[in-house]
């Protein structure tokens, strides 16, 4: 009896043992979720980052590209007005226009006040003439500078914008770059953590199959820990039912002597001598 209860107490001890064991594997396990799914919405946000970047860096290239265009459109539109510009500019005076307005003003004011031979008047409207082609000549030299300038400010600040999007493209694949190098590491702690988890499913049904075999361990221990009480109540009874049988024989044979010798019965004394007759 002292072994069987030193293995229950043992196993009982071991029992508890693993209980300490596989809860302490449980909460680990837990927490290992729990920091997958941090990890799971870590990589779900640097996903839609990378993917809103991805957008913006599509769209930047197309913006790209049509910037390059414009500024090759601009470019072959000033090289193509420079070239026209530079057929008439060689007949212009090198007067400039308001300059030559006032000649224009002072040859006709003496047309008008001045007492002017025929030959004089004829020179003069001649010139006046003359002057009004220079003038629109340089009118229209003017306003070609003048849009060749305005067609070279828009190509410089196309060069601009194209700076801010060369500067704002570096950026974005040095985010993407980044953003995948922390996907990757992401997915790769996740992956171990994984691997963790499966490590510790396999632990917890070696640790609850190493309970079940305790508990089958002390269920048959028990079970000989009660057949062996039940064997011995059932000897100590035969013992106490002997020796009530030895004890009753014994009261029987004081009887029948009392009988015998013509003494006086109890009542119990009677029933004694006379129960087996009875029976």
């Amino acid at each position: 009896m002292e072994n069987i209860n030193n293995k229950i107490t043992s196993l009982l001890t071991y029992r508890s043992g693993l209980i300490k064991q596989i809860k302490a594997v449980h909460k680990k396990r837990t927490d290992l979720r729990t920091e997958i799914r941090g990890l799971s919405k870590k990589i779900d946000e640097t996903r839609k980052n990378l993917d809103l970047r991805y957008d913006f860096h599509h769209d930047a290239r197309k913006i790209r590209r049509e910037t390059l265009s414009k500024i090759r459109e601009l470019r072959l539109k000033i090289q193509i007005v420079e070239d026209d510009a530079k057929k008439f500019e060689k007949d212009i005076s090198n007067e400039k226009g308001i300059r030559i307005s006032e000649r224009i003003k002072d040859a006709d004011w003496k047309i008008q006040t001045e007492k002017l031979t025929i030959d004089e008047e004829k020179q003069l409207v001649k010139l006046i003439k003359n002057l009004e082609l220079d003038l629109r000549k340089w009118k229209k030299a003017y306003e070609t500078r003048k849009n060749i300038y305005n067609l070279r400010a828009e190509m410089e600040k196309l060069k601009d914008e194209m700076d801010d999007i060369n500067l704002s493209n570096e950026e974005t694949e040095l985010d993407i770059e980044s953003g995948k190098d922390r996907l990757t590491n992401d997915y790769k702690a996740r992956d171990q953590l994984f691997k963790e988890i499966n490590e510790i499913n396999e632990e917890i049904l070696e640790l609850e199959e190493a309970i079940a075999n305790t508990d089958k361990q002390l269920e048959e221990i028990r079970r000989k820990y009660r057949d062996i009480v039940r064997i011995g109540k059932e000897r100590e009874k035969e013992k106490v039912q002997i020796k009530e049988q030895e004890l009753l024989e014994k009261a029987k044979s004081i009887a029948k002597n009392k009988l015998s010798k013509g003494g006086k019965l109890t009542f119990e004394d009677l029933k004694l001598v006379y129960q087996d007759k009875l029976e």
